[in-house]
């Protein structure tokens, strides 16, 4: 099941699938040794938890980035402010985990994600 999401007035579909972690991996990578690897998951994770509201927005991008016709930029910032100023933000904040952590790719990585940072 795919979540559907309104932006500007057109429904989008939302995938969180290998396409989705792919393009997280390119909004969020790190490097290490001077080797480049993406943490798109990882951070993503930890951004949802502070609640940080440019991960609304990178999560959408990822999410609708399988699509031909994608939602720009200035619309998804819209929609958001529009979520934000009807006091929704958190509601959206826990959709997106909600259905990220249903994914079959992500469920296992994000549980791991969860216990190795209640170690630390």
């Amino acid at each position: 099941m795919n979540m559907k999401l309104m932006i500007n007035g057109k429904e989008y579909e939302m995938k969180f699938g290998i396409g989705f972690i792919k393009k997280l991996d390119q909004i969020y990578p790190a490097s290490m040794n001077g080797v480049e690897f993406g943490m798109g998951i990882e951070q993503s994770m930890f951004y949802f938890k502070t609640k940080n509201p440019t991960v609304l927005f990178n999560v959408i991008k990822a999410a609708t980035d399988h699509l031909n016709s994608k939602p720009s930029n200035n619309d998804i910032e819209d929609e958001l402010e529009k979520i934000a100023s009807d006091g929704q933000l958190n509601g959206l904040f826990e959709t997106l985990e909600d259905e990220m952590r249903e994914s079959v790719f992500l469920k296992q990585k994000i549980e791991d994600f969860e216990e190795k940072a209640k170690v630390q």
